[in-house]
């Protein structure tokens, strides 16, 4: 019995240091990177249909998201040249010194620092356009007593508030593409897509220890060719179950991965805020169409010199022109 158990812990111990190591396995993929080695295990080629079609999705995935993700920026139309960022910055800081100045002890001035800011207005292109015509028309309305000048100043405070309601529909479509689109996206991308790149690398680590086991026992010497042997076939089998599993799990992700629902959510989101933006903006116009069938008809220009004429279109009184001869 003690025999044969220093035989099994001789056997144990050449296996265990015979197994190719991390340094090794790197170093063989390096070579077949290079091509330096053509003797490569070759995987079923339904394995690889199926690494394909998960690369596939992943692209997919990725690509839309480098694109919607835009819609988590709030400010992503938002005109770059108004700089209206550093103004509020710097009243807000004046607005902060001016109440430090009249803090009387530490803890009302600490409160003062940590007090939230003035709640700002989203930064939009339609926000911005609300802002504008609704500065125009205050100004038209305090600046001028012509009757045409209160009338335009109605119509942009309308145009005010209908840009201020348009601002709100993008800022509600951007959410449901945030939570319905993006978000589950990336749900997929973080767990099944994850799950079957940790099963492929797994595969593709036990196939370099394969390969290089392989490679040992072809270079071994006669006295180390059995313990190598076993080496290498326990890690064929190894790469085998490996390659299993993974084919499994891919099965799973593909199946699982039902893209049209998610391109769906985003589709009904932009037609909400399209049909929405459309619906106010008709009805904007049409309230300016009626405004201005209502207003009255503009008077005709003068001519500096009239005159009347005859029956025959002969002027009578152009004293200028020569008398027609006599018939």
């Amino acid at each position: 019995m003690q025999s044969f158990s220093n035989t099994v812990s001789q056997k144990t111990h050449e296996l265990s240091t015979n197994i190719p190591t991390l340094a090794q396995s790197t170093q063989r993929m390096v070579q077949e990177k290079l091509g330096q080695v053509t003797d490569i295990s070759q995987l079923p080629q339904e394995y690889l249909e199926l690494e394909n079609k998960v690369d596939t999705i992943k692209i997919v995935y990725e690509h839309f998201l480098q694109v919607t993700a835009v819609y988590e920026n709030e400010s992503y139309d938002y005109p770059k040249y108004v700089s209206e960022s550093v103004n509020e910055f710097s009243k807000n800081m004046a607005a902060k010194v001016q109440e430090l100045s009249k803090a009387t002890s530490a803890t009302e001035a600490q409160n003062i620092l940590v007090a939230p800011g003035p709640v700002k207005e989203p930064k939009t292109l339609n926000y911005a356009m609300s802002k504008v015509a609704l500065n125009a028309s205050e100004y038209l309305n305090h600046s001028f007593d012509d009757p045409m000048d209160a009338k335009l100043s109605k119509v942009l405070l309308n145009y005010s508030d209908v840009q201020t309601k348009v601002a709100q529909a993008r800022l509600q479509q951007d959410t449901q593409i945030q939570t319905k689109f993006n978000k589950v996206i990336r749900e997929n991308l973080a767990e099944s897509i994850a799950r079957a790149n940790k099963a492929r690398k797994d595969v593709q680590s036990k196939r370099l220890q394969y390969d290089v086991a392989r490679t040992n026992l072809q270079n071994a010497k006669p006295e180390k060719e059995a313990g190598l042997r076993v080496q290498m076939e326990t890690l064929e089998d190894q790469f085998a179950q490996a390659t299993e599993d993974a084919t499994v799990v891919m099965q799973e992700v593909i199946a699982s991965a039902n893209f049209l629902p998610s391109l769906k959510e985003l589709a009904t989101a932009q037609l909400e805020y399209y049909e929405q933006s459309a619906k106010l903006m008709k009805e904007f116009i049409s309230s300016v169409d009626s405004s201005s069938s209502d207003a009255p008809a503009s008077k005709t220009s003068k001519t500096s010199q009239t005159s009347t004429t005859t029956d025959a279109g002969i002027s009578l009184e152009d004293d200028d022109d020569e008398p027609l001869p006599p018939k």
